[in-house]
């Protein structure tokens, strides 16, 4: 029955998606939590905090499996594209190296880079999103358990331009995000993981809108917002491993985003199965509701083609549910090759 569960999951977990309720906070304040998500690659295992494999969510699974390498080391680019219906794109590439210092631990720094195609979004106005960002990340396993640390720093601008009447408007924001995430594994008896992880950001912030009203002379207004925004994040999960190297688990996450004025909370739930359906080929699948009842589901592979690379694929339906009033439904396909020395 344990091996029969996760296949009936793959198979009719995609079919679970609706949507639920929009967000009504300001734009600045729902850019985080899906920044948050969608510069996370999706890759095996790594969609939840109990993860036995190298991921992007927990830092302390760096060092829970021996790299299985030479060197102990691991280079890993990738590539992420949302694509909205309203017909925005988002492009994100990235680089990984993973470093295996022993008795040290492990230590993985990653750069990473965010363009977007400068389409129009439901209101007329045309976005330009530009972030690049870098994080360094270690973990320690410790017998049954294991700590991880990880610093994200980033530097992003967003330029809004269009016109809304017969007034053009030209508005730019910076601002710099600087993210620290602690994550601690621990195995309470054989097959089982738990998990958690513990985030910290603030996010300086400068904007200026500008307003040009087409008079003799054009009339110019001006106006400015200064702030800085800070976000709290908890994430627990649980793990079974059910069969070697296929699990099956659950993910709750729960962040508070907050600036001068506004606040917005915003918690998920994650349910999905990592098989293995032959020794060089593993399947995931997942379904996510978070707390204003917007589903969503993911679904990839790995392959692990030889001894010394990797290749996953992943896609994800509608997961940045917090843009979707200026964008629409999203869509995230993700790539990653690992090559290890």
């Amino acid at each position: 029955m344990c091996k029969i569960l996760p296949m009936v999951l793959v198979i009719l977990i995609p079919s679970f998606a609706f949507a639920g309720g929009d967000y009504d906070e300001p734009f600045s304040l729902r850019l985080p939590p899906a920044f948050v998500r969608f510069t996370e690659v999706s890759t095996m295992g790594g969609e939840t905090a109990a993860n036995r494999f190298s991921s992007a969510i927990n830092p302390a699974a760096l060092d829970w499996v021996d790299l299985p390498c030479e060197h102990g080391v691991v280079i890993a680019p990738y590539y992420s594209l949302i694509l909205f219906d309203q017909g925005t794109k988002i492009h994100i590439t990235g680089e990984s190296l993973t470093l295996d210092m022993g008795k040290w631990g492990v230590v993985q720094p990653t750069v990473s880079q965010v363009r977007s195609n400068r389409a129009a979004n439901r209101q007329g106005l045309f976005f330009d999103y530009d972030v690049d960002s870098a994080q360094v990340q270690w973990g320690k396993r410790f017998d049954n358990w294991a700590i991880g640390m990880n610093f994200n720093f980033a530097k992003a601008q967003v330029i809004y331009t269009g016109q809304a009447g017969p007034a053009s408007i030209r508005a730019v924001g910076n601002a710099e995000s600087y993210r620290f995430r602690l994550g601690g594994l621990y195995q309470p008896a054989e097959k089982w993981l738990a998990g958690l992880v513990l985030e910290y950001g603030c996010q300086p912030y400068r904007s200026v809108t500008r307003t040009t009203i087409p008079l003799l002379p054009p009339m110019v207004q001006t106006s400015h917002d200064d702030g800085t925004q800070q976000q709290y994040i908890i994430r627990p999960a649980v793990s079974y491993e059910y069969a070697p190297l296929s699990t099956v688990f659950l993910d709750y996450q729960y962040g508070v985003y907050w600036n001068h004025d506004r606040r917005l909370r915003d918690g998920r739930v994650t349910v999905g199965v990592d098989h293995q359906v032959l020794q060089w080929l593993f399947v995931r699948t997942g379904v996510g509701l978070d707390n204003r009842g917007n589903a969503s589901w993911t679904a990839g592979a790995s392959l692990h083609f030889s001894k010394w690379g990797s290749f996953d694929i992943g896609y994800q339906y509608d997961p940045l549910p917090e843009l979707r009033r200026e964008f629409g439904r999203s869509h995230v396909l993700q790539a990653t090759l690992g090559v290890r020395f």
